[in-house]
């Protein structure tokens, strides 16, 4: 997103000079705006987005698949119905999307240990392998701001994070299931 001196010279700037109303499109009151806590959280957005972009394009899938990968990577081997669930998305579209990434070579299908019924989705090694080389700087580099912090300002940052992720969570579930 913009910088907060950019969001501010933004703000200030006289409308029919301001890049949005020159495009013809109405500008948009952010609630934000001005508030540099807020435009790091749009910009943590933003590059979060385009980290995502390039990943997908490194790995030769799409962002569906991507998250997919993530998940797998994150929680281990997955039935088709328990990614479904992660993904939000119906069992016939995490169908679709583990025949992709299996295709691709990111993915293989196991029998489950214990249920005969049950098939595991499973994550190869390679490819997780790459995803963590594309995310191994951006992790190390998160992991030393945290590590940097004082226990207490660790603490009031998790506790912050905490109810961002939870704002997310329900606007997540918010929105019609595909």
């Amino acid at each position: 997103m913009t910088s907060s001196t950019h969001g501010s010279r933004r703000a200030d700037m006289p409308l029919a000079t301001r890049p949005d109303h020159l495009s013809g499109r109405r500008p948009v009151e952010s609630p934000g705006v001005g508030n540099a806590v807020m435009e790091r959280l749009q910009e943590v957005g933003t590059l979060t987005r385009l980290v995502e972009q390039g990943l997908s394009v490194a790995l030769g899938i799409n962002a569906t698949d991507l998250a997919a990968m993530e998940h797998l990577t994150t929680d281990g081997p997955l039935t088709a119905k328990e990614l479904a669930d992660r993904l939000r998305v119906s069992t016939a579209a995490s169908t679709h999307i583990v025949d992709r990434l299996e295709k691709a070579g990111h993915v293989v299908r196991r029998p489950h240990a214990t249920d005969r019924r049950k098939i595991l989705v499973e994550p190869v090694t390679e490819s997780m392998d790459r995803l963590v080389g594309h995310l191994h700087p951006l992790l190390r580099g998160v992991e030393g701001l945290v590590e940097a912090l004082a226990p207490r300002d660790r603490d009031v940052v998790e506790a912050f994070l905490t109810g961002v992720v939870q704002i997310y969570t329900d606007t997540a579930d918010s929105f019609p299931r595909r």
